[in-house]
């Protein structure tokens, strides 16, 4: 992978586009501000839901940046893609945009103590589908902590 050339494609079309985005460079965490390249879907792994999502997901999972001091995974999505998700269904989910910050990992980091890449930057890809990624978080929810009733708008 070259690391001077900045990723731009997302793992299926979408309305939104993403900034050219770069991984860090170094040897450190870095705070990057979400709702530009990328939105974050955050997603706990104390409650089996994150090792769960990820099971669902497969080979269709774009990169997936683990936490294991806070037990948390990050997916990276098209900005502005969860804005008609109904979180209510997704108690344990958070979507993190404008205005916020993540920790994210130098490219190379996917191994050792502290936030790494879980599933590693494709040049090709680093974005998970939306549509794909909320079917996955829903069932790995359900089967967690019970169905979810949906409540009428």
């Amino acid at each position: 992978m070259d690391k001077a050339t900045p990723f731009c494609l997302g793992g299926s079309p979408m309305t939104t586009r993403a900034e050219p985005w770069m991984p860090t460079s170094g040897r450190s965490v870095k705070l990057q501000p979400a709702g530009r390249a990328w939105d974050v879907v955050r997603v706990p792994v104390f409650i089996d839901i994150g090792k769960r999502v990820l099971d669902l997901l497969g080979e269709a999972t774009g990169a997936v940046i683990e936490n294991p001091i806070d037990r948390v995974l990050y997916w990276l999505i098209e900005p502005g893609a969860a804005t008609s998700w109904d979180m209510s269904l997704l108690p344990s989910v958070q979507v993190w945009g404008t205005t916020a910050y993540t920790e994210v990992p130098p490219a190379d980091f996917e191994t050792g103590p502290g936030v790494r890449w879980l599933v590693p930057l494709r040049h090709d890809r680093y974005l998970t589908d939306p549509t794909v990624l909320l079917a996955a978080l829903r069932t790995a929810t359900r089967e967690a902590l019970g169905p979810r009733e949906e409540v009428p708008q």
